[in-house]
Formats: C-alpha cells, structure tokens, sequence
C-alpha cells in the first residue's frame, strides 16, 4: 500500500516540470496537461484514502475515482492522437473507436461503477478496452513518425516519450486486466497492486520527459 501511495504522489514530477514549461506548451501537449490534471485529481482522493488508513481513521473506496480516470482518460488521450496522426483514415478511427467505446461505457451503468460513489467493483469493460485502444493508436503513431524521418532526435521529442510511457504503462495494464484480475481476488493481489503502482511510476515519468523536452518543439519552430 506505500508503494502504491509513492505511485500516486509521483504524479507530482510532471506537475512541477509543466509548471516550469508552461510557456512551451503547444496545444498537444496542454492536451497531456488536462490528463495529468485529471490524474491529479484521481490521485488527491487515493491519497488521502492511505492517509487516512495510515493514520487509523476511517478510509474510504476510491475505486469510483479510478473508474471516471479509465474514461476520461481515454478521450483525452484519444483527442491528443487525432491531433498527432496525419493520416484521415487513422483519425477517422479514432472517432468511430470513440463511439464504440461510449457505447461500452453505458454498459457500465448498471453495475453502479461509475454511478456509485462508494463502489467497490471495478469497471467491467472500460479498462481493457482502452488499454486495447490506445495500442493500437500509439503503434500507428510511431509507425507514422518512423515513416516520415522528420525528427532528428527521436529521444528529445516529447511525443516519443507520451508513446512510449502509453505502451508500457497500457500494455501492462491490458496484461494485469486479462490475465492476473481474477487472480487478484484470491492471493495474488500484492502482486497485481506492486505491478500497477509500477507502470504508473514509469509513466509518470515518460511524460516527465516530454515535458522536459518541450522546449525542442518550440527551438525547431522557431528554426523552420
């Protein structure tokens, strides 16, 4: 449970970078801003929950937050691709992956997940399919920029490192999700949690990086 709490404090390290970036920030990346707020936000709420575990008070359920994250997440991220890929058929995907993905969203509903504060289920369908999603819209991002060689460092471009941190954190994601969730509820459930709080430290710190090199985008602007 630390681990996991040192996880969500991490957020802070692309907070801060923004902060001092802020005046580099194009509008793709202010997009990766409105998603790092909106985990900042789900964050605050798991933890003051450990907080209050620590401390022996009454905690409460947060899985409620970490559902609204799953979704809003995903259009957000959504949102930045369609910006990032040329290609009319590939944003053309990316709306009609967006409805489908509404549409399971509504299948939610009934379970209480998203409606129910204090829930402790999580979202049935949301969390693999965006993980599955968001796949493939990176692997054809990056397919995209290898394809036009118009980088000269790849490893200082900031939408290198929001592809990369998306790939690992929801691919290992969409591998806990399939494959060790049932597992969860029996004795595997350290093991899901250490694997989770993981991914989320490598991502926040990918995104860090795009942050850090944001100032590249602005210097090859201003040399075009």
């Amino acid at each position: 449970m630390l681990f996991s709490t040192v996880s969500e404090v991490s957020i802070l390290i692309p907070v801060a970078l923004i902060l001092a970036k802020r005046k580099y920030l194009n509008t793709e990346l202010r997009i990766l801003t409105a998603y790092v707020v909106v985990t900042l936000i789900r964050n605050f709420f798991g933890v003051t929950s450990d907080i209050l575990y620590f401390t022996g008070l009454n905690n409460f359920h947060t899985l409620f937050y970490y559902n609204w994250h799953s979704i809003l997440g995903f259009y957000i991220i959504a949102l930045l691709y369609y910006r990032l890929l040329d290609h009319k058929y590939w944003r053309g995907f990316i709306i009609l992956v967006c409805g489908v993905f509404t549409f399971f969203c509504a299948l939610e509903i009934p379970s209480g997940s998203i409606t129910n504060v204090g829930t402790g289920l999580f979202n049935n369908y949301t969390y693999t399919a965006s993980s599955m999603i968001v796949l493939i819209v990176v692997l054809a991002y990056l397919y995209q920029l290898l394809q036009d060689l118009k980088v000269e460092n790849i490893t200082k471009f900031p939408y290198f490192w929001v592809s990369v941190g998306l790939l690992f954190y929801f691919g290992g994601n969409l591998f806990v999700n399939l494959f060790l969730m049932k597992a969860a509820k029996a004795t595997n459930q350290m093991t899901w949690g250490i694997i989770n709080s993981a991914l989320s430290i490598l991502f926040h710190f990918t995104i860090s990086l795009a942050f850090w090199y944001s100032s590249s985008l602005y210097n090859t602007h201003n040399d075009e």
